[in-house]
């Protein structure tokens, strides 16, 4: 297999390469992620796991300037682990997987996390009703050309979340889950751009793209992004808030009542 540096500076000796049919210099990537990690990476310093094509049935802890790239586009590396979550956050950068596994929520940036996790091209397609993606404690987690198809939400509950030219949907078939958001927010910080969120859930559920409650956040940003809702407010709240939102198209309106601040939007309901 050939040594491929893909990004974040690192030089060939601080590549660590995965392969699942023992090609590489490690078969597992949690154990390629201590080896890094016991070489003491820093922003300086950082070091580069690369994964081979496959199934990998493992859950991840991440390591801070340890950074995992998938090999072969984002389709044929596979993260299947049954610990949850199956990725706890670090400060790092992890591109090019596909997260495949019932365990909920799929992705953490737990309380004590203060760093920042970037998601780029990362693919989750999982309808099972109440599955969460991403839950985001503290910290920040950027989303960038990520799509995201889970029966479950994104929660922010503290930290700041960041949505790049993503898309994300909410979608089951269970008549009896709850009725929830695409992306729900309990305090934290929104930034949307260039994204398309969209509610399919099933009409006896239903709910908006973006919902606000328990607390407000500390800042609201959304800028050029299609919002659907299965029912209800495209973007709806329970507390009171300030937000930017503009050059947005949503399938229904803002509620209003509870969202202020600056908010230029088209409303098409046949959206």
């Amino acid at each position: 297999m050939n040594r491929v540096i893909a990004s974040n500076n690192a030089s060939p000796e601080r590549v660590i390469v995965v392969d699942g049919g023992g090609n590489g210099d490690f078969t597992s990537i949690q154990m390629a992620i201590n080896a890094a990690a016991a070489r003491s990476p820093s922003a300086a310093s950082p070091w580069l796991v690369l994964i081979a094509p496959g199934s990998y049935a493992e859950s991840l802890t991440l390591v801070n300037h340890v950074h995992l790239a998938g090999l072969g586009g984002g389709a044929t590396v596979a993260l299947q682990g049954s610990t949850s979550p199956l990725i706890e956050a670090a400060a790092c950068t992890v591109r090019g997987l596909r997260l495949e596994a019932t365990v909920s929520p799929l992705i953490r940036a737990a309380s004590n996390f203060s760093g920042k996790l970037t998601l780029q091209e990362v693919g989750i397609e999982s309808t099972l009703a109440e599955q969460d993606a991403l839950r985001v404690d503290a910290g920040q987690v950027e989303l960038t050309d990520c799509r995201w198809t889970v029966g479950g939400r994104v929660v922010v509950n503290g930290g700041t979340l960041i949505v790049r030219r993503s898309h994300l949907i909410h979608q089951h078939s269970s008549a009896l889950a709850p009725t929830q958001a695409v992306i729900e927010v309990s305090g934290g910080a929104l930034f949307l751009e260039f994204s398309l969120v969209e509610n399919k859930a099933h009409p006896a559920s239903g709910g908006s793209a973006v919902k606000f409650s328990v607390q407000a956040p500390t800042a609201v940003k959304v800028f050029y992004c299609v919002l659907r809702a299965a029912s209800g407010y495209s973007v709806d709240a329970t507390v009171n808030l300030t937000a930017v939102i503009a050059a947005c198209r949503m399938n229904a309106e803002i509620n209003t009542s509870k969202i202020g601040g600056v908010l230029d939007y088209a409303y098409y309901a046949a959206l």
